[in-house]
């Protein structure tokens, strides 16, 4: 999804639980279901037991490595650490056991890109809170290892990761009720592409990957984090239909490829990411003008991308977003001007 850092406070999950549904229950089969968690047009919410713990093992596996790789993700929050810190012996034990796991066979897997990690993923999505992964077809190494520490996890942590999770729910619904069908319609005239046929499922974590957030498809899902101080807010809005474009992208990434071909070019590797994040950033200003898009207030622009996009984008593709120009001819200017000026329209 994104680059930059993220962090997690102490505050946040205050503030989350002051506005959390009350009934919030700590063990693996509660069904916490809030009113605004239901599902709407655009997306489908849950908060399951079983891919909490599984990011947030992985989280503490990726927060302790210290190999000469470049890291992918900040150390865990001052209110998470601090927990970690006052197990018992025994439970210290399973919960370092079960971290010794996955830097050992799951942590160079990226949880976006890797094959068998998105089916691991899609899996544990699908369990919810069941009582056991005794009969998930998963490893039978991996659910040993997250059955035995499923009680710490309960224990400790998965409380406030929940209540977090259904607080960053009941925040965002209001945005999507009130703009999610236009924000929808936008971005399938934009892209030309069908917003999906049924809500797109949306699992919110207290940790995600490194960009806070993502997107598999074939099923398409996203995965969120409810704590990220870059997912708040209205931030939230954005981040949230940023990521269900992935579902609409495809056709405008094979005309790019097909444009810059036929002029001998070849398309910037990261040209279509930073479609989405011009995109969805300009109809969410759009709704609400002091707001400052993602990849603006993230610096994106400036340090995230590969390549300067934003001057050719406002130049090519923005009058597209406005009506002013057919997709095709936005694609095909694009391909013309970047990597020079861009020239007058």
């Amino acid at each position: 999804m994104t680059l930059t850092t993220r962090s997690l406070s102490l505050v946040l999950l205050l503030v989350f639980a002051a506005v959390a549904a009350p009934g919030c229950l700590a063990h693996a089969n509660a069904s916490l279901e809030p009113p605004s968690s239901a599902p709407r047009p655009q997306f489908d919410f849950h908060s399951g037991f079983w891919i909490n713990l599984h990011h947030f093992l992985y989280e503490e596996a990726a927060s302790q490595d210290v190999g000469p790789r470049t890291p992918r993700h900040e150390p865990l929050s001052m209110a998470d650490g601090t927990i970690a810190a006052d197990l018992s012996p025994d439970e210290q034990q399973v919960w370092s056991s079960a971290i010794a796991y996955y830097k050992a066979h799951l942590l160079e897997r990226d949880l976006l890109t890797n094959d068998a990690m998105r089916s691991i993923k899609n899996r544990l999505e699908d369990l919810e809170s069941a009582a056991t992964l005794g009969r998930s077809r998963l490893d039978p190494g991996l659910a040993g290892v997250l059955d035995r520490a499923a009680p710490v996890y309960r224990a400790h942590w998965w409380r406030e990761h929940d209540r977090a999770n259904h607080a960053w729910i009941n925040a965002v619904s209001p945005l999507i009720d009130q703009h999610g069908k236009v924000l929808s319609e936008e971005l399938s005239a934009a892209f030309g592409a069908s917003w999906p046929g049924r809500p797109i499922r949306v699992d919110v974590v207290a940790y995600a990957n490194w960009a806070g957030a993502y997107t598999t498809l074939l099923p398409a899902r996203i995965t969120i984090s409810s704590v990220d101080s870059r997912n708040q807010q209205i931030a939230a809005l954005e981040v949230l239909f940023h990521e269900a474009s992935h579902t609409l992208i495809e056709g405008v990434g094979d005309t790019l490829i097909r444009d810059f071909a036929a002029r001998k070019k070849s398309a910037p590797r990261d040209l279509w990411h930073a479609l989405l994040f011009f995109t969805v950033g300009f109809y969410v200003q759009r709704i609400y003008p002091d707001y400052v898009p993602y990849a603006d207030s993230n610096d994106l622009w400036e340090r995230g991308f590969s390549s300067p996009f934003h001057e050719v984008l406002a130049a090519d593709w923005q009058p597209h977003l406005e009506g002013e120009k057919s997709l095709a001819q936005a694609i095909s200017d694009l391909a013309a001007d970047f990597g020079v000026p861009p020239k007058e329209h």
